[in-house]
């Protein structure tokens, strides 16, 4: 049940936003025209230098030397079925100078990725696909060569001719230039050729390390689903390559696309991150249910989470663990200007420390690299999100945050004095204001990114770029509010709305609200899609294809874009999205926005699982549903993946003896026939192995002759992504999504004549649904 007061507020301000915002938004739509797939798929977006979490790279835009700039703006290209990624620079001499950006480099991926890399060319446009400044005029980044194989490439921005550094038969998954221009780079373990077809010839018995899912992809050869992200690391100095090995192995297992790299200011050592075969000693005394599961997941997954740092001597090639405490999820990481101590924040503290803090993940601390020894800076971190940490000198630094909406800005600045830190007084750090010409991109919830330079000595500005100058001018796009507020259970909700693009204060709107993963609000951002994007996310080939976002506001279907925030971990996270799922529809519906019988859900990923959980759970009629490439831990992909640690923490247990009773009562598999809602389920990870993977849910519903569908993307079986970057693929999601959630919500039809047959079906699904189950 929801709490009446939570319900009463929160209808109280949806009503106030509702009633503001009605003058803004009356007549924008006229003249315009609804918003396509293509359309979205053809805008510009700008990629910045951001880490998998959020944390923005501001180095990757201007040269050392602050004399130049270099941008990329990435677009799909259907005609040519493949993403573009324009190179543009200028100089920073001027506000006049840098008005001018030159073209340097267009490169043209096709965005689908090789057929034996774990990634690839879906992955050049990621926002995580980070500029390397070499020096002052030349640049590195990943892009794939002519087999879809991820190489470092280099231009310099001067002649603005691209080439390739490496020629590695398999990915690059990450890299990093030295000062002295040596190469530190990992890339993927090649599959032993031909093994899995030599045990078919000459019989084999099935190994304890195998499962289900890799032999659905024809692997018997005893290599488990994740042996794709197993890498080796390498350094390349004076053109000669030479291995290092990472804690005394040649392979290492650590999942690289959640890995960071940090180089010391004279290249002598680097940082990274680590993942451990078992739980270390006294470890248990950590606090964070995110730690704690995290420690559940890596252990039946053999080290596979990056949970520790390690030092590479980039000198010997020798490496070794930091010191006796796991890396914090989302921890900032900084050398000192010597090179000789590390600040990080947040951090764990090393097993024994009295500091709540350091138990909790929610310390800053100075930590010697020679001695090992510590000191803990006079700081609380918690519900504190850390944008970036940085020296100003060898004895001060500064540790800029937010909260976990990403507000109340704030930055906190140390001294260091007789060996102890303290917080620093305005007199203690005399710092100048930066000089000279830098660049902005300026935007906001209802305004596309446009790239300013500023002159911080006069605060003149100067427009240098607008991407997509006619977008607001040209699509009927819906206005967007962000709301948040807390579930009945005390968890805190936000979410950003998008109105219906020709909304009428008092009429009732079909609702879709998609699920996020425990997303935080940053500056606010310009998407398509509805979410809170990370930088470079919101426009352009969509990384999250199956949330419509505008092109459904485009046709008079509002979205919400919905994240629970501090949810549980393990058993009851499902339970907090139901019921955040459940609060804000009738939130919605009583504020007078939604209409209560046209109300969907849609779920990509970990997400989908929820939306899943919430229909076999819920008794709310929710009119429709998407579950997008999803997470299961139902019986059969649980079985499938060997019966994985996260699905037990999910079920209340593992699935034999009495902890199976838990799962008939939770799990979604066993509870499909309390589904009712037209599902749509979606597969683009994987061919064979995925149908199967979701094949629990899906064949259930079909024997209840339930409205299910599932559909799977143009090559998927020999060009998995999770995140495709192909823009056919990505059309053919979003056309499916949002023909489903139309047709469902609205009775919408596209007269595309080679639908005619998806219609068909769907009328007898809707058919089906007026005859009550026998």
């Amino acid at each position: 049940m929801v709490n009446p007061r939570i319900l009463a507020s929160c209808v109280a301000l949806i009503a106030a936003i509702l009633s503001q915002a009605e003058s803004a938004r009356a007549g924008d739509a006229s003249g315009k025209r609804e918003l396509k797939p293509a359309d979205a798929l053809a805008t510009v977006r700008i990629i910045e230098n951001e880490l998998t979490l959020g944390e923005r790279i501001d180095s990757g835009v201007i040269s050392p030397d602050g004399r130049r700039y270099l941008l990329r703006l990435i677009h799909g290209d259907l005609k040519r079925n493949g993403v573009w990624m324009d190179l543009v620079t200028g100089d920073l001499a001027s506000l006049e100078s840098a008005a001018h950006p030159k073209p340097c480099v267009h490169l043209l991926t096709t965005g689908l990725g090789s057929t034996t890399s774990a990634r690839a060319a879906d992955a050049d446009a990621d926002f995580t696909n980070l500029i390397h400044w070499i020096n002052d005029t030349q640049v590195g980044f990943l892009w794939s060569d002519s087999h879809a194989v991820r190489q470092v490439m280099t231009v310099d921005v001067r002649t603005c001719k691209p080439h390739f550094l490496t020629h590695s038969a398999t990915d690059v998954f990450s890299f990093m230039f030295a000062p002295h221009g040596s190469l530190l780079f990992d890339v993927q373990v090649p599959r032993a050729a031909g093994a899995s077809s030599r045990l078919w010839k000459d019989g084999f018995t099935i190994s304890d390390s195998s499962d289900g899912w890799s032999i659905l992809k024809g692997h018997i050869d005893g290599a488990d689903a994740d042996s794709v992200y197993d890498n080796a690391w390498f350094i390349r100095s004076a053109g000669a390559v030479r291995p290092i090995d990472i804690l005394g192995q040649h392979v290492d297992r650590t999942n690289p696309f959640y890995r960071d790299l940090f180089l010391d200011p004279a290249g002598r050592v680097a940082l990274i991150d680590v993942g451990i075969a078992a739980m270390p000693a006294g470890w248990d005394q950590y606090v964070s249910p995110t730690l704690q599961s995290l420690f559940k997941i890596d252990q039946s997954s053999s080290g596979r989470v990056p949970l520790r740092y390690a030092l590479i001597d980039l000198k010997t090639g020798d490496s070794r663990l930091l010191w006796d405490a796991p890396r914090a999820l989302r921890g900032q990481v900084a050398f000192s200007p010597n090179g000789e101590s590390l600040l990080l924040a947040p951090t764990y503290l090393p097993p024994g420390a009295t500091n709540p803090l350091g138990l909790g993940g929610n310390a800053a601390a100075e930590l010697d690299l020679r001695s090992g020894q510590y000191q803990i800076l006079p700081i609380d971190l918690t519900s504190r999100s850390v944008l970036a940490t940085e020296w100003l000198s060898p004895v001060s630094v500064e540790i800029r945050s937010t909260n976990d909406l990403g507000l109340d800005a704030r930055v906190d600045r140390l001294v260091r004095e007789d060996h102890h830190w303290r917080l620093a007084a305005a007199s203690d750090l005399k710092t100048s204001a930066p000089t000279g010409i830098h660049l902005e991109t300026r935007q906001s919830l209802n305004r596309p990114p446009q790239v300013f330079a500023v002159d911080t000595a006069t605060g003149r500005i100067q427009l240098i770029l607008d991407p997509n100058p006619h977008l607001l001018d040209t699509f009927k796009l819906g206005h967007v509010e962000r709301l948040s507020g807390n579930l009945s259970n005390g968890k805190q909700w936000i979410g950003q709305l998008i109105y219906p693009a020709d909304y009428t204060p008092g009429k009732r709107y079909p609702l879709v609200i998609q699920s996020s993963y425990g997303h935080v609000f940053r500056e606010e951002q310009f998407t398509l899609d509805g979410g809170w994007a990370f930088s470079g996310m919101g426009l352009g080939p969509s990384f999250f294809a199956s949330y419509p976002g505008q092109l459904l506001a485009t046709q008079n279907i509002a979205v919400l874009t919905l994240s629970v925030l501090h949810f549980a971990h393990g058993l009851g996270q499902d339970d907090d999205y139901q019921l955040a799922f459940e609060s804000l529809a009738q939130q919605l519906v009583a504020s007078g926005l939604a209409d209560p019988n046209k109300i969907a859900l849609a779920g990509f990923s970990r997400n989908g699982h929820w939306v899943e959980f919430t229909l076999a759970h819920s008794a709310f009629p929710f009119a429709a549903a998407i579950a997008d490439d999803n997470y299961d831990p139902s019986y059969f992909q649980s079985a499938l993946l060997n019966w994985r640690n996260s699905d037990a923490e999910m079920n209340g247990g593992p699935a034999f003896g009495a902890g199976l009773e838990k799962w008939l009562t939770r799990a979604v598999g066993f509870n499909a026939e309390h589904i009712h809602t037209p599902l749509l389920m979606i597969g683009r990870s994987g061919g064979l192995e995925m149908i199967i993977g979701e094949w629990e849910i899906f064949s259930r519903l079909r024997y209840l002759k339930r409205p299910v569908e599932m559909y799977m993307m143009p090559r998927v079986d020999t060009h998995p992504s999770h995140l495709p970057q192909n823009p056919r693929q990505i059309l053919s999601i979003q056309e499916h999504a949002l023909d489903w959630l139309a047709f469902w919500l609205t009775g919408r039809e596209d007269s595309d004549v080679l639908k005619r047959e998806q219609y068909r079906r769907w009328h007898a699904f809707a058919e089906s649904r007026a005859v009550p189950d026998p």
